[in-house]
């Protein structure tokens, strides 16, 4: 038989194309079957998680069930999209005319601290929290710088008592001046100076960044309860303290968890907002101090220990509080010896003298 090898050999090559097409498709179809409801293999090897269309979480295994990134404050426990650079401590007047205040409900922490005069000052510390105005704001003390120091936070005030000029001059205390760097700053004309000095924790963020401040600064946690978790200790649903210049006082409301806040069995609102002032746990920290010049300025010395007063849930617990440095957090202990834990939301530090009246209900 006369054969023409050429047109046999063309047609075998021919064949061998068509069942080598038809291997590999195959195998990509038996690929894509296999990855039906499962991961790929790239994504499998570079950890990736994927999400079937249509598949039940139990399906989905536990790796794909993973909480959406963010970050829990380490001040007020609230759960928030990430962690800010570096808080921001803001000295606020409580001189009758100073009241009420604007921006104190925004604080992610608040400490009422006695000055000269009998009255008291805030400093209002701020981390997540944002406020479109905070003040009126006021001059500085060496016991607040102390405070905002022991939360690696920026001061912010206007002028300083003569000690306070000593203490910015021994040692080196991140902190704006309002009288040496006016930027980001207004006078509010519908008061009368020095009670109407404001800012915003987005000017003062500004300026932070433009004088070098705002770097990146740990901040120690307190520590929190845990969702469902509960509060031991006496029940205790009013709270009063008797300052010299008024009887500040908290009423605990179960429907909101909140202590709301009360000035001489009024109210206590923010100028801005209007709401009553608010908070999750009330902290009574008893100091020494004393008065030491004409002026009657105070000394007050925050490290040592001594007794405290922790409310929150609607529980009072006695313990007490310890500092060991100017920089150290303050730890906070109850009766047993363990730490305290917090409620998230905002807390107010009342601090007293070891004479101030404090009762409860």
């Amino acid at each position: 038989m006369n054969v023409d090898f050429s047109k046999r050999y063309g047609f075998l090559l021919i064949m061998i194309v068509i069942l080598a097409a038809a291997a590999v498709f195959s195998s990509c179809i038996g690929s894509q079957e296999a990855g039906k409801g499962g991961t790929p293999v790239a994504q499998e090897q570079a950890g990736e998680e994927t999400t079937g269309e249509g598949l039940e979480q139990s399906e989905a295994g536990p790796d794909q069930q993973a909480e959406e990134p963010g970050a829990i404050c380490p001040i007020d426990g609230q759960k928030i999209g990430g962690m800010p650079v570096r808080p921001i401590a803001v000295t606020i007047d409580n001189y009758r005319a100073a009241r009420p205040q604007s921006g104190l409900d925004k604080a992610d922490l608040v400490y009422e601290i006695p000055v000269e005069g009998g009255i008291t000052r805030y400093l209002a510390i701020y981390f997540h929290g944002e406020t479109a105005k905070v003040g009126p704001i006021r001059s500085a003390r060496p016991y607040l710088i102390d405070i905002a120091r022991e939360w690696g936070a920026v001061y912010i005030h206007i002028g300083q008592s003569p000690q306070a000029q000593v203490y910015f001059s021994r040692t080196k205390v991140a902190h704006i001046n309002q009288m040496y760097h006016s930027s980001g700053f207004w006078r509010d004309k519908s008061r009368k100076a020095p009670h109407n000095l404001y800012s915003s924790t987005a000017d003062l963020r500004v300026e932070m960044e433009a004088l070098g401040w705002n770097v990146p600064t740990p901040v120690e946690s307190f520590s929190f309860v845990e969702d469902g978790g509960a509060a031991t200790g006496a029940a205790a649903s009013g709270i009063t303290i008797n300052y010299y210049y008024g009887a500040v006082s908290y009423r605990y409301d179960s429907a909101s968890g909140l202590y709301l806040r009360y000035l001489d069995g009024a109210p206590y609102r923010d100028l801005e907002a209007g709401g009553q002032l608010s908070a999750s746990n009330v902290l009574i920290q008893r100091v020494p101090l004393r008065s030491f010049d004409a002026e009657g300025r105070l000394e007050i010395d925050l490290t040592g220990e001594g007794e405290m007063l922790f409310f929150s849930g609607g529980i009072v617990e006695s313990g007490s509080w310890k500092k060991d440095s100017v920089t150290s957090r303050t730890k906070y202990y109850n009766g047993s010896g363990a730490e305290i834990t917090f409620r998230p939301g905002q807390t107010w530090i009342q601090m007293v003298s070891r004479n101030t009246q404090v009762s409860y209900e």
